[in-house]
């Protein structure tokens, strides 16, 4: 298979307050833009972007994203297109971002990003996760080329809910705990072993300065840790499939994503980094990984709040017969879970799912803690 790497945006830049440069920067690739931004996003960061489109003598036309990546909403979207418009700019969370992309591409157009949340890697990758209307998971679009240009604004990223940067740390931790396994104990080229490189000093950036990013998101504060988390949610996340291709992208974690959305009742509320982050337990114990080290992760993920169990992600009540629904989802031919390096089978799955639950409620009973709770309410509670 032809191995193509597209590994990054031509222009990825984070800095406090750079979106008061967002004209300059948005006019080096068009000159009359398309906006793309959720109601949310375009109260935080509208006015600057606007303002500086209308310094920098930018033709503009904002077109409100209504809140799901479907094959609808980007058709919805495209037909809104002004004639003449030669770039479209993503500003928002990852499933604008995705839609964006989508729209893009089809409309024959470059897009540029401006990621108003740290919670994926989707402004900086040339794909899109698709869903239904009833937000399940239905694929990935591919592209042939990236974003032209990312700009983060520090600042924006900090002042967000800090549930967000949590969620995208399971999802930038998956890119190691994923890429690994299908790669071990082959013969790997170049490309490969600089994408496992970056998953691996990702994960260690993650685990380092994890903690105090979010507490200084608590603060509102564009300190050092969140700008390193920054980097590796957005940019290193997007760099390891994006180097390294096939050989790097997701494998179970995301897999176990994409077969418990729209299937499990309850976890839709979750955002997509806190379901990947338990999907990277499920896998772990698929793959019969050491009980140390799976609890290790587990004691990490309740230091930031990422969920341990099905009960953490909103589900009330375990029903086996969405439970099996959903292992055979995850076990779909499609799925990416069939490039570990075994087989896998509906019933593995489920008892992965299975012992991954009773293991993360049996250490949080020994360290003695409750079920993860948010200020207003429990996990998964508000989105």
């Amino acid at each position: 298979r032809m191995i193509v790497s597209m590994a990054y945006p031509t222009v990825y830049i984070q800095e406090p307050n750079i979106l008061r440069e967002a004209g300059d920067w948005l006019g080096k690739y068009g000159s009359r833009l398309f906006v793309v931004s959720g109601h949310r996003a375009w109260r935080k960061a509208g006015a600057s972007v606007e303002q500086s489109l209308k310094a920098a003598g930018l033709f503009f036309k904002v077109c409100r994203f209504q809140g799901s990546c479907t094959y609808a909403e980007a058709e919805r979207i495209r037909a809104l297109i002004p004639k003449g418009t030669d770039l479209i700019v993503a500003v928002g969370g990852g499933q604008c971002m995705d839609t964006a992309k989508l729209v893009a591409a089809r409309a024959g157009l470059p897009v540029a990003t401006i990621p108003t949340l740290a919670s994926t890697c989707a402004s900086t990758t040339p794909l899109s996760i698709m869903y239904d209307g009833e937000h399940r998971y239905v694929g990935v679009e591919y592209y042939d080329r990236c974003p032209v240009l990312t700009l983060v604004d520090t600042g924006v990223i900090a002042e967000a809910p800090y549930r967000y940067l949590i969620a995208g740390i399971g999802d930038a931790l998956a890119k190691w705990y994923e890429a690994y396994p299908i790669n071990e104990g082959k013969s790997l080229d170049a490309r490969t072993r600089l994408g496992l490189k970056i998953a691996e000093l990702a994960r260690d950036l993650l685990l380092e300065h994890g903690e105090q990013a979010i507490s200084e998101n608590k603060q509102g504060k564009a300190g050092l840790a969140i700008r390193q988390i920054i980097d590796v949610n957005i940019y290193y996340a997007g760099l390891v499939g994006g180097i390294g291709h096939y050989t790097c992208r997701g494998s179970a974690a995301h897999s176990f994503h994409n077969g418990m959305v729209g299937i499990i009742q309850g976890i839709d509320q979750m955002y997509h980094g806190e379901i990947v982050a338990f999907g990277i337990l499920c896998q772990l114990v698929l793959e019969g990984k050491p009980l140390e080290e799976i609890v290790e992760l587990i004691k990490f993920y309740l230091s930031i709040r990422l969920p341990v169990s099905f009960y953490d992600l909103h589900v009330k009540e375990l029903k086996e017969d969405e439970l099996r629904a959903s292992a055979r989802s995850i076990c779909h031919p499609s799925q990416n879970i069939h490039l570990l390096p075994f087989s896998v089978t509906e019933e593995m799955v489920y008892q992965a799912m299975m012992d991954a639950h009773r293991l993360g409620e049996q250490v949080k009973a020994e360290r003695t803690l409750k079920p993860l709770y948010w200020n207003d309410g429990p996990i998964g509670a508000s989105g």
